[in-house]
């Protein structure tokens, strides 16, 4: 699994290079947003519980990011809620490449031309696939500032691939949505060398979002 990984990921980066840029895709885009969704995996090391279990549902979230042409680096926070309130929450750290595709012909404005009439900007719909792989770390309640090593009860690696979407009101503000599939190596927060806390596993993740685009 991991070897797989690695390939689609490496295979994934020869095409962003080999791909040309569009005209309207920034070089740099430094972004933040609220996200708003839901959770949910599943462990597949027999009699070891996974993260998973007792982790998913309806939440809301954050992501902060920067993006240079390709190459995605980004940080996320995602609170779960059950009947009694606040539960779980998942936090990631993460590196990819995402490509982005525009969709249909409308472009925001960039300006007038000449003539009077707006020139073309960037697309106003893009779709945006990505894989991505990083370290990942969860509490099995809300976290309590400063977040320590005894609220976590799970961390380890996830390797994510996602297919997202955004619509762009203006150049610095876009709604959208995206979903994640992805595979999770978690052990015990106090546990590292030993193996009987380890879970591996998959994960889904379904996000609407409301982000801030900074960037040229």
């Amino acid at each position: 699994m991991k070897r797989g990984v690695l390939l689609a990921g490496a295979l994934a980066v020869a095409a962003g290079l080999a791909a040309p840029r569009p005209a309207e895709a920034r070089l740099i885009d430094l972004y933040a947003g609220a996200t708003a969704g839901g959770i949910a995996g599943w462990g597949t090391t027999p009699k070891t519980p996974d993260f998973f279990d007792t982790t998913r549902g309806g939440g809301v979230g954050f992501d902060l990011g920067l993006k240079l042409l390709i190459f995605d680096f980004q940080g996320n926070f995602f609170q779960t809620f059950n009947g009694s309130g606040a539960s779980g929450t998942l936090i990631q750290f993460l590196l990819g490449t995402e490509v982005d595709i525009p969709l249909g012909d409308a472009k925001l404005s960039n300006g007038p031309k000449e003539d009077g009439k707006p020139s073309d900007g960037q697309s106003q719909n893009v779709l945006k696939p990505e894989i991505a792989a990083g370290f990942g770390f969860g509490t099995p309640g809300p976290v309590s500032p400063p977040l320590t090593d005894s609220q976590v009860s799970a961390k380890g690696v996830v390797a994510n691939a996602s297919l997202g979407y955004e619509h762009y009101f203006n150049p610095f503000l876009a709604v959208g949505a995206v979903g994640t599939f992805g595979y999770h190596y978690f052990f015990g927060g106090d546990e590292v060398n030993g193996t009987s806390g380890h879970s591996s596993g998959y994960h889904l993740i379904g996000l609407g979002t409301f982000t801030f685009h900074l960037g040229y």
